[in-house]
């Protein structure tokens, strides 16, 4: 086996080499070392590559397994952190010019759940500056490339996870969504992003944008692989305000249920309106997959739904200014063009317009309650439109708007309004290579059914299997 064959295998797999001592974790990090070295010039998916920790860990986690001290599916697995995630001793960047170089004094949540586990830290990934954007453009830290054509954007804000995954670069990778940017670089890069239910994975030591829209979730290459990364890092956090105190399920539990009964709705309003028409065709004929595993698909009517990234950008603006408010004051000179036009936007929304837009949120949730109340996932694309070049969404000189791409969260922005889960994981190929991302979202705090489904397709289909063609 090739060290990429082995590299682009899902942590199911990979778990049960190292379990059996068929793999060695030192081997195993050698390995992702000499991918990230491959594919950073080409990609520029990391800001920081944890190499000599990376080795002793390994090293720590293969004499713990020899020891039979084997701790679970990650022991001894590489991941990768988007650099919103502190972790001890290295600087939190957010991928921006404007932030302080000190090291963060102690590991974010996630970063010591993922310790605990015996995981291997890869390093820090790049991302969209303060993650608040939908492109892969990054003028501090350069600019993250789809490993698929490097002409085209890794989408954003979570843009190194994605790009890090697809190519081998990492099998696990942490990203954070506010209006997308786990599911939208999935559906760009081709592989499995999901965003978890609000409250179920601590946001502790995770740089903020909007703190009652962003969700920290698994970036991986299958369902089954995030369901098995949900089991590590879900969980109640006293010291997250925001942290639910539900008792965990166990997220594999669904993984084995396919998808015969599952009540699939499609929903007949926005999400089809305005869509590429080479991604409606994706998404349709990956419905019927769904139908012909024995799913039950019903039309859906939701004339309101629309109004749903509205809601969402309502409240993620004025929660970014207020964010960032003393940090613009201090080095707005620092901030690029296009995040502090869109920061300074949220400072222009007044009290009144914010607590109408949070009435309007929970309108909204309560509306979207009742429609699934009868049914267990919608199935939707990820994105409206087709990747677009780095170019097409790189502003000009003296605009900080970008010509294109601006759709690009319109249907994932739903699904940050109502806290709900919701999952983005491949369903096929433009006619130019590029991959199309199917978003399963199901009822609050049901993950384990959104992630069953996705595995269900996922067993039915190859699609997940495909190696980028950019970076081979």
């Amino acid at each position: 086996m090739s060290d990429i064959e082995l590299l682009l295998k899902p942590v199911t797999e990979l778990s049960e080499l190292i379990s059996s001592r068929e793999l060695s974790p030192v081997d195993l990090a050698t390995a992702t070392i000499a991918r990230i070295e491959e594919t950073q010039p080409n990609l520029n998916a990391y800001l920081d590559v944890f190499v000599d920790g990376m080795l002793e860990t390994a090293k720590a986690t293969e004499s713990e397994i020899k020891d039979g001290n084997y701790r679970g599916p990650l022991h001894g697995i590489p991941v990768g952190l988007k650099d919103l995630i502190d972790v001890e001793g290295e600087v939190t960047t957010g991928g921006s010019a404007a932030t302080d170089a000190m090291a963060a004094s102690s590991d974010a949540t996630v970063t010591k759940l993922f310790r605990d586990t015996g995981a291997v830290l890869a390093g820090k990934l790049n991302l969209v500056e303060f993650a608040f954007g939908f492109s892969s453009v990054n003028p501090h830290k350069g600019d993250v490339h789809n490993p698929w054509n490097l002409e085209r954007v890794a989408a954003g804000s979570s843009s190194g996870s994605a790009a890090a995954v697809a190519s081998g670069a990492v099998p696990v990778a942490l990203g954070t969504d506010t209006g997308g940017s786990v599911r939208m670089p999935a559906a760009a890069c081709g592989i499995t992003g999901h965003k978890p239910t609000y409250g179920l994975v601590s946001r502790r030591g995770v740089m903020d944008l909007s703190w009652s829209s962003d969700h920290v979730g698994p970036m991986c290459r299958t369902a089954a692989d995030c369901a098995l990364v949900m089991n590590v890092i879900a969980g109640h956090d006293p010291s997250d305000p925001a942290s639910s105190a539900r008792q965990m399920p166990d997220f594999t539990s669904e993984l084995e249920s396919g998808a015969d009964g599952l009540k699939i709705g499609v929903p007949a309003d926005y999400f089809f309106d305005a869509v590429d028409p080479e991604i409606e065709s994706a998404v349709r004929t990956a419905i019927e997959v769904f139908r012909s595993e024995g799913a039950e698909v019903t039309e859906v009517p939701m004339p309101w739904v629309e109004m749903g990234r509205a809601v969402n950008v309502a409240v993620l603006l004025p929660e970014a200014a207020a964010v960032h408010r003393e940090r613009m004051a201090e080095r707005g000179e620092k901030y690029s063009p296009a995040v502090l036009h869109r920061l300074k936007a949220g400072l222009a929304v007044s009290a009144v317009d914010y607590i109408h837009a949070q009435r309007a949120r929970a309108m909204f949730g309560h509306q979207m309650a009742e429609t699934m109340a009868d049914i267990d996932v919608l199935v939707t694309p990820t994105v409206p439109i087709q990747t677009p070049t780095l170019a097409e969404t790189t502003p000009p000189p003296g605009s900080p708007i970008a010509p294109s791409g601006g759709e690009f969260p319109i249907f994932t922005g739903v699904f940050n309004a109502t806290g709900q889960p919701s999952l983005s994981l491949n369903c096929g190929f433009t006619g130019d290579g590029m991959p199309i991302g199917m978003m399963i979202s199901g009822k609050s705090f049901d993950d384990a059914t959104v992630l069953g489904a996705g595995h269900a397709f996922q067993r039915a289909t190859d699609w997940h299997c495909r190696m980028p063609t950019a970076v081979r």
